[in-house]
């Protein structure tokens, strides 16, 4: 990574917000290595068939007839119409329809990263003609600030019942629009500083439900675009916004633990990054993964199973692992049970099954559900936190077990770009036109040549989305 003097933690006494900014606004395109490069044009394509998907969505409908009920001045795309609005109208519900069907990435230190990053940064750099390099930087930025910020908090903030995605998103989000804009340290700093006034957002809905958890990445998106124009018309804030007295540190995860950002502050933390492919919360995708492996290997069916007995990271078990009965699609997505019922009884974990209502009072797929016990286990030292061990016991006592580490899209077994080409295509298919589809797929991987952004947004658009 780039480094300085002024960006050694060990010589760097100042805020960390000043850090941050210092790294942020020094940060050039010429600075990435290769595999991020490739790894941010992947994530960007990803995140473009998340929100291309999300706009046939029912639950993010409310978020576009608000938007078509107030049009603004035009200056960026909107991705479900093609519509022109407001930058800051476009990065809410571009983030908002890329967090939609749970199905962007995750990462480990800082929630979900691109759903806000990315719109924030295409959003802007649209209005602004910046260059699809300027973009891969800005989205690199985003991410690397959302993650140092989150290292210090991530597990402390989960566990007071905080959403990363929006706490952090308005940060990553500020990042991005920083580099875009070209904002000095200074209104770097200041931007960070804005953005903590937006800060929040409660995991309530993992227990009890709500789909306003979809418009987390999308507010943390406005809210950052915002205050980076903020920052450059002169508005000011906190310095000390993370690790003041009343500070996140401090507010948000009990004081936090701020040496956390120094052993991470020299790595690519987007390469941490994970992209989904099954539609739900992280913790349960290795849980799915071992599960179907082992349906697959000894023709397991629902009618022999007698218990399903699945070891997780201990957050995971308050994370969703114990929900048996949705009420909605982000409580189905958000439940172990659920989603185990639902690979027994149909054989996938179909995005379109978790938006079925019919589907979340399935007996058939409940009473598989009933037989799933999560229990906190230790994860072996240097394998990742999402790993699992399941036992699946037949009625006539046999047992079939495995241990896996991590799954596949996590960083410790990394997403193909055939993986995540192949994801894309399949989000968007019957969405848009092929031959539109081939178009944004090779413009997004080829980003770094086009001169500007507007050569993606100019494919945007669901034509046969619901009327609102």
């Amino acid at each position: 990574m780039n480094t300085s003097a002024a960006d050694n933690p060990a010589a760097a006494p100042a805020p960390l917000a000043e850090r941050i900014a210092r790294w942020v606004t020094s940060l050039r395109y010429e600075d990435l290595p290769e595999e991020v490069r490739n790894l941010t044009k992947l994530l960007v394509l990803d995140q473009i068939g998340c929100e291309l998907a999300g706009a046939v969505l029912p639950n993010v409908q409310p978020v576009l007839r608000l938007a078509d009920r107030q049009p603004g001045v035009a200056q960026a795309t909107l991705a479900h119409s093609g519509a022109a609005s407001t930058v800051s109208q476009v990065a809410w519900v571009n983030g908002t329809l890329g967090h939609s069907g749970e199905c962007d990435d995750a990462h480990p230190l800082a929630s979900h990263t691109t759903s806000a990053v990315v719109s924030a940064a295409f959003a802007l750099a649209e209005r602004e003609g910046a260059s699809g390099r300027d973009l891969i930087t800005a989205v690199v930025a985003g991410v690397q600030a959302m993650a140092l910020i989150g290292s210090a908090s991530t597990p402390q903030m989960l566990a007071a019942g905080w959403h990363g995605a929006k706490v952090l998103g308005v940060h990553g989000a500020a990042a991005a629009a920083g580099v875009i804009l070209g904002l000095t340290p200074e209104q770097q700093t200041n931007a960070f500083g804005i953005a903590g006034s937006d800060s929040g957002g409660t995991v309530e809905y993992a227990q009890h439900g709500g789909e306003v958890k979809r418009t987390h990445a999308g507010s943390a998106a406005r809210s950052g675009v915002e205050a980076a124009q903020l920052a450059q018309l002169g508005l000011t804030g906190p310095a000390t916004i993370y690790d003041g007295p009343h500070g996140l540190l401090n507010l948000f995860a009990g004081g936090g633990d701020i040496a956390a950002v120094d052993t991470q502050w020299n790595r690519w933390l987007i390469l941490d990054t994970i992209i989904r492919f099954f539609p739900g919360v992280a913790t349960n995708h290795a849980p799915l993964d071992v599960i179907g492996q082992l349906r697959r290997q000894h023709g397991i069916k629902s009618a022999d199973v007698g218990r399903i007995r699945v070891g997780l990271v201990d957050f995971a078990i308050g994370h969703g692992a114990t929900i048996t009965r949705p009420n909605d699609a982000i409580s189905a997505q958000f439940s172990l049970a659920f989603s185990v019922g639902l690979q027994f009884v149909t054989g996938h974990n179909a995005p379109a099954d978790y938006f079925e209502p019919s589907r979340w009072i399935d007996p058939e797929i409940l009473a598989i559900g009933d037989l799933v016990e999560p229990y906190a286990m230790p994860i072996p030292e240097g394998d990742p936190a999402f790993s699992t061990k399941v036992d699946i016991e037949l009625r006539d006592g046999t047992v079939f077990s495995a241990y896996q580490a991590g799954f596949p899209g996590h960083a410790s077994r990394p997403a193909t770009r055939q993986d995540t080409e192949d994801k894309f295509l399949t989000a968007v298919n019957g969405l848009v036109p092929d031959e539109r589809a081939s178009a944004l797929l090779i413009t997004v991987t080829t980003l770094e040549e086009q001169d500007t952004v507007r050569a993606v947004t100019k494919l945007y658009g669901v034509p046969d989305r619901p009327r609102l």
